[in-house]
């Protein structure tokens, strides 16, 4: 998927995920999950994107007027800082299969 495709689909989720922060009525067991997946998933694309940048634009991209370097620092503290990326994920996988068990969780319907 290309990275603008991706970033309009993770905005989506983020903004997902701000919404049910302000009203989780009937919703309350997917709130902490919701969360965990959109910060993993936001800051592994953080990273890939300014890897990117900073591959393409070479040792400019160290330069003290680009956020290229910021974007490489924040992605790596996010990743990293208050548990790890995978960590937080597989706690989202457990957290969905104990749901699924208590009927709480509502799949999909694939078409």
């Amino acid at each position: 998927m290309p990275l603008l495709a991706r970033t309009i689909v993770l905005n989506m989720g983020y903004n997902g995920a701000k919404d049910l922060y302000v009203d989780a009525t009937g919703r309350e067991h997917e709130r902490i999950r919701s969360f965990c997946a959109a910060k993993c998933l936001v800051t592994w694309h953080l990273e890939k994107c300014a890897t990117i940048c900073r591959e393409r634009c070479g040792g400019g991209s160290y330069l003290l007027s680009s956020a290229i370097p910021e974007g490489i620092a924040g992605a790596h503290s996010g990743m990293t800082a208050e548990g790890d990326n995978r960590v937080l994920m597989q706690k989202v996988v457990k957290d969905i299969m104990s749901d699924m068990q208590k009927k709480q969780h509502v799949m999909p319907k694939l078409t």
